[in-house]
Formats: structure tokens, C-alpha cells, sequence
């Protein structure tokens, strides 16, 4: 058996092999963030397609930090018993299954908060929803560490097998550890002692909602890919201090909104973006992100240098998620010990099997050719499924 399907481990938590299905928003809920049985029929195929672990698209964990429509909400315990029946569908099938918590902080689609606007570290403008964040109050800060403190303690009644902290995209979390975004010159930041303050008391607050055996990981941004963003000199001292605090797992991405080129690289579904906004400002953000696709070409496992060069002195299971579409790219990053766990979104959109495909020998490519249709269609508030033209492979 490949390395790449052996049992292994996250914290106390027993998993079957070593691919994780990476978060990714559903667009799926009822209007007060519910699950519905369109969710439940998404997370019944991951389960039976044989990943390993699947994380949930983001879950907001309170009103203030909803960031799209039909996202799905951690904010109150109604949620408890709807996400019980989807947490024991996917146990009966076999599967594990986690919810990732967030806050998205100034990267909030306006639609979602009705009117309400949207916070930050520091008032910051957003060049993707053209929009302009509030900064939090000391008050406000301390209430969202305690709404991702209760939230998480919803997480583990609802029968989830594991706990992540969305760190990462440019949300609440990332932003507070990003010198672009979290410009304040207080307690809670100043420099990137001051900028951890935050994303570890977020931690400690999670921690100590679910206990010290219930594995909480967190998803972090290795690089913003913006000018005076998070880089690896600040990242990778971050990833060692999550390491020290005790989180079981970091996941490791970059990019924010507006370099969302480097999130998702592939094709950019010019014809489904911003089709919300007037014509100008419209053609203004579509010709950035143009201007950013030409100098970004897609290639598999683009996460893959930060990784080797984070993981060798790194204290907890790291997880890479960015491009991964063969089982051979795949095993090799496991081989050569950059990653202990191979994270996937997109793929998994097309093909929830495709971890069963490799494991009956067929040693086949992804058929996700990263045309980012599904992500287009996401940021219209569609539901989560390949979109993939006629013709197209992914």
C-alpha cells in the first residue's frame, strides 16, 4: 500500500489515509446559516468517495462575521442537532468528518450583512467587494474570541470529529496576523508578537471550549502575495507558535481576495466574476486580476516550496493543500516528508471518489483541469458543484 493510504493520525483522531478534503464554501444553507439536505447529500458522497478527513466549507460563528448569503453559521445551538444528522451520516459511511470555523472579517460580501459593516484589525478598504472595514473596538475583539470559543464547543456536541480555525484568505484571523491588514498600535498589534495576540487567543479559546483531546487544527497563509502582506518571515515564526500552543494540525495556503489568482490558480472565469457590480468598476477588477493570471501560471502543488522549507523544524502535522492532482505528486511530497497530509478542493468538487479511484489502482490525474468555474459560480451564491463547460475536463 502507497504511503499515501496508509492509517494515520491527527491528535487522538484515527484516519484511514492521508487525504484531506479541503474546505470549500457550499453555498448551500438556509437563510439563517442551517444545513440543508443539499448539504447533507455533499458530505454523504465525500464520505462514500473514501477521503480521509473532510472539512466543511467555512462556518460563520457569529452574524457579524457572515460573509456570504447562503454560508453556512456555528453562531447559534440550533445548529447543533441540524449538523448531527450529517456528522452521523457520514460516521455510518465510513468517514471524519471537521468543521472549519471563521469570521471573515472585511472580506464580507455586503449582501450578507444586510446593510451592517463589515470589521477589521484596522479599517482597511476591500478591492474585491469595494468596500471599506470599520476598525473592531478592544470590546469587539474580545467578544469574537468568545463567539469562536462557543461556537466550537457546538462543533464537538454535533458529533464532529475535529475543530479548524480558518487563519487564513485574507478572513478576521489571517488578517490580524497580516502587517497589511492589522495596522493598529496597541495590545493587539504593532508588530508580529502583537499580531500572534489574536489568532492565539482564538486558539485558546477553542481549546478550551472542546477539551484537550479534541484536535483543533488551523488553516494559515503562508504568503498574501499583495505588497507589505504576510510573508514567510512573519508566517512560518506564526506556524511554530501554533505548533508550541498545542494545535494538532496547520493547513498551509495563501492569497487573499484580492489576489485570489494565487488562491485558485488556473483559468479565471472572466464572464461569471463581478457580474454584480457597474460596468467600469467591473472592468477595473477584472483587468487586476487579469493583470495578476499573466505572471501566475498554474503549476501542481504551487505550495510545495513553503512547505519543505516550513515542515523539516516544524512541530505538528502539516497538511498541503494548492494544485495536487496526481496520486505521483501527491505520495512524493509524503515521501520526501515536505507534508504529512494531502489537502484538495477543486478536485473533489468534480470527482468526491476520486480518493477511492486511486486507491483501486487508477493511477489517473484528477480530471479538474482548474478552470475555477465552481468558484466563479460560488461567488454568484450558487451551490458548490463542477460547473465545467461542455467539453472541459474539470
Amino acid at each position: 500500500m502507497s504511503i499515501l493510504f496508509e492509517p494515520s493520525s491527527i491528535g487522538k483522531l484515527n484516519l484511514k489515509n492521508r487525504i484531506v478534503r479541503s474546505a470549500f464554501l457550499e453555498n448551500m444553507a438556509a437563510p439563517d446559516g442551517l444545513p440543508t439536505d443539499d448539504t447533507l447529500r455533499l458530505y454523504e458522497r465525500l464520505a462514500r468517495g473514501g477521503v480521509g478527513l473532510i472539512i466543511t466549507g467555512m462556518a460563520y460563528v457569529s452574524r457579524g462575521g457572515k460573509g456570504q448569503p447562503l454560508q453556512h453559521g456555528a453562531q447559534s445551538d440550533a445548529m447543533i442537532p441540524a449538523w448531527r444528522r450529517i456528522t452521523d451520516s457520514v460516521h455510518q459511511l465510513g468517514g471524519k468528518i471537521a468543521m472549519q470555523l471563521v469570521h471573515c472579517g472585511r472580506q464580507s460580501n455586503p449582501k450578507a450583512l444586510s446593510g451592517v459593516q463589515a470589521v477589521a484589525p484596522s479599517a482597511t478598504p476591500d478591492l474585491y467587494y469595494l468596500t471599506r472595514s470599520r476598525a473592531m473596538t478592544g470590546d469587539e475583539i474580545v467578544q469574537t474570541i468568545e463567539d469562536f470559543g462557543d461556537a466550537a464547543a457546538r462543533v464537538k456536541e454535533a458529533g464532529f470529529d475535529a475543530v479548524q480555525v480558518h487563519g487564513a484568505h485574507g478572513y478576521l484571523v489571517s488578517s490580524f496576523l497580516s502587517p497589511l491588514t492589522n495596522r493598529r498600535q496597541d495590545e493587539w498589534g504593532g508588530d508580529a508578537t502583537r499580531r500572534f495576540r489574536f489568532p492565539a487567543e482564538v486558539y485558546h479559546a477553542v481549546r478550551c471550549a472542546v477539551g484537550p483531546d479534541f484536535p483543533v487544527l488551523v488553516k494559515m497563509n503562508a504568503k498574501d502575495f499583495t505588497w507589505n502582506g504576510l510573508t514567510p518571515r512573519e508566517s512560518f515564526p506564526a506556524a511554530h507558535r501554533f505548533a508550541e500552543l498545542g494545535v494538532d494540525a496547520l493547513e498551509l495556503s495563501g492569497g487573499i481576495f484580492e489576489t485570489f489568482p494565487h488562491i485558485s490558480r488556473g483559468s479565471l472565469p472572466l464572464d461569471l466574476m463581478a457580474l454584480d457590480r457597474n460596468p467600469l468598476v467591473r472592468q477595473c477588477l477584472l483587468t487586476f486580476l487579469r493583470l495578476q493570471k499573466m505572471f501566475i501560471p498554474f503549476k501542481e502543488a504551487y505550495f510545495l516550496p513553503y512547505a519543505a522549507k516550513l515542515k523539516p523544524a516544524l512541530k505538528t502535522p502539516l497538511i498541503l493543500v494548492g494544485g495536487i492532482r496526481t496520486p505521483e505528486t501527491a505520495e512524493r511530497i509524503l515521501e520526501t516528508g515536505a507534508a504529512d497530509f494531502i489537502s484538495m478542493a477543486r478536485p473533489l468538487v468534480r470527482e468526491p471518489d476520486l480518493p477511492n479511484k486511486w486507491l483501486s489502482g487508477k493511477r489517473v490525474a484528477a480530471q479538474c483541469s482548474s478552470c475555477n468555474r465552481c468558484a466563479g459560480e460560488e461567488d454568484r451564491g450558487n451551490k458548490t458543484k463542477c460547473y465545467a463547460r461542455t467539453g472541459e475536463a474539470g
